[in-house]
């Protein structure tokens, strides 16, 4: 996720961030199937800001996952109108800056 962009909002973000924290560590070599995997989120999580202890199923050892999600205005998608009228939309774009330690949030 570090260094990945994500279109959205600010709509399920916690919900959001926990998959993609699970569907990263399973496709990059984590070793445990997804439902295996859990990713929870600290209560005082934010849009821009968010903490997630993650630990598969059976495994002694968790990890804390530091989410800091940055608003990136070049990468915004605007889509067209209809017929070619201007688009009155814009989807933001977002980019990730993720740390982990060793150890519960």
């Amino acid at each position: 996720m570090d260094g990945t962009s994500f279109f959205g909002d600010d709509s399920g973000f916690g919900e959001e961030f926990a998959m993609m924290i699970k569907e990263e560590i399973v496709e990059n070599g984590g070793g445990a199937p997804q439902d295996g995997v859990g990713a929870s989120g600290a209560a005082s999580n934010k849009p821009s800001d968010a903490d997630y202890t993650v630990q598969a199923s059976g495994a002694d050892a968790a990890f804390c996952v530091h989410v800091v999600r940055t608003r990136s205005n070049d990468g915004d998608y605007e889509p067209p109108g209809v017929e070619g009228s201007p688009g009155t939309v814009t989807v933001p774009d977002y980019d990730f800056a993720v740390t982990s330690r060793e150890g519960e949030c």
